[in-house]
């Protein structure tokens, strides 16, 4: 079966350090045909390894008749426009995580897609995760019982004094609130949709508090934590930091309590590779460890390129990614007011729970 010819919109940080080293392994299955950004030296960075061509408008490269699927890493802000007008143009559509700012969008996205007939899948790479995979699997083989309490963690550093384009800064999109719903969304959303899939229910309410704390950022908050009731009666409790001193290790812990077990996961407390520089120490292979996980990356692709090549669903239908959207959103919400959000039955939703 002849490869699916891939055009990538977006050449920043997930393109390069997850997306396209997860295609280089699939290269017999896909091939990058072209590549756009705004900044022409990262098109031309991602389209150099396969000679694809480069552009800085999305649009002339979505015009293009030689592509199967359209993969989106942009900031979320513009995803339902890219998705819609690749659908539009009867691509196939493969968007990173979070699906979008709004549950406007999110549906406007699955609409487009399916009056198009093409294929829509949201990047939720934790749902592809091994250590995740197999906690999913434990719950389906009932082996702790009925799911009674889910805390799911996730711990960044913040960028060092006086750096002004890391992550919740001034000059990066994610610290400008035009463009970011902040850390609900930007990495929160993995933990709305791991809560959600494990509780396997959907949420009834959730409480939350947020905080601004990076130097420079605009309003944009980059800490959350929230408790969520879910309608099973099962509690999920998360925390999203990425304030913590420069050089701290990036860490994730999930936690699993049922009726008749537990299981844990849990990033390494040491990590193999510590550098010493005048900026500090840092450790480079935390990241790898779960961040921009290639495996599951891969897993993602596969289960993506299967659906299109054999025409059968995405491993990760796009209505869970609108699921997870929706509580994401509900814990800004309860953040920025003060009060806890309460959520009604959506109609038609299905119950959490579908597997990668």
């Amino acid at each position: 079966m002849a490869a699916l010819r891939v055009g990538l919109i977006g050449c920043g940080s997930i393109a390069q350090t997850a997306h396209l080293p997860a295609m280089y392994t699939l290269s017999d299955r896909v091939r990058l045909v072209a590549a756009a950004d705004l900044n022409e030296a990262a098109a031309r960075a991602a389209a150099a390894p396969w000679s694809a061509a480069v552009y800085t408008d999305g649009h002339e490269l979505v015009r293009r008749r030689d592509l199967d699927v359209v993969m989106i890493a942009t900031p979320e802000a513009s995803h339902r426009q890219w998705t819609e007008v690749a659908a539009a143009a009867g691509k196939h559509v493969l968007c990173e995580k979070p699906m979008a700012p709004s549950l406007a969008d999110a549906d406007a996205m699955i609409a487009a897609c399916r009056a198009a007939g093409v294929h829509l899948m949201i990047g939720h790479s934790r749902r592809f995760t091994r250590r995740y995979m197999e906690i999913r699997g434990a719950i389906d083989r009932g082996a702790v019982g009925t799911v009674r309490l889910i805390r799911e963690n996730e711990r960044r550093s913040r960028p060092p004094l006086g750096v002004s384009r890391g992550y919740y800064t001034a000059e990066h999109w994610t610290g400008d609130p035009s463009m970011s719903v902040g850390a609900a969304l930007t990495n929160g959303i993995h933990e709305a949709d791991l809560l959600r899939w494990f509780a396997g229910s959907e949420p009834v309410w959730v409480a939350a508090e947020h905080k601004v704390t990076v130097e420079g950022n605009r309003g944009v908050p980059d800490f959350i934590t929230y408790t969520v009731r879910f309608a099973s009666g099962a509690i999920g409790s998360t925390e999203i930091s990425n304030c913590l001193p420069p050089g701290y290790p990036a860490f994730h812990q999930c936690e699993i309590y049922g009726t008749h077990g537990a299981v844990r996961a849990r990033d390494h407390d040491l990590v193999s590779l510590t550098r010493y520089r005048d900026e500090g120490a840092d450790h480079p292979e935390s990241g790898r460890v779960l961040l921009h996980n290639l495996t599951a990356y891969a897993r993602e692709w596969t289960g993506f390129v299967d659906a299109v090549q054999q025409d059968r669903p995405v491993p990760m239908p796009p209505e869970e990614a609108r699921a997870a959207l929706r509580l994401a959103l509900a814990a800004a919400e309860s953040a920025h007011t003060g009060h806890v959000v309460r959520l009604t039955p959506q109609p038609g939703a299905d119950a959490a729970g579908g597997r990668a």
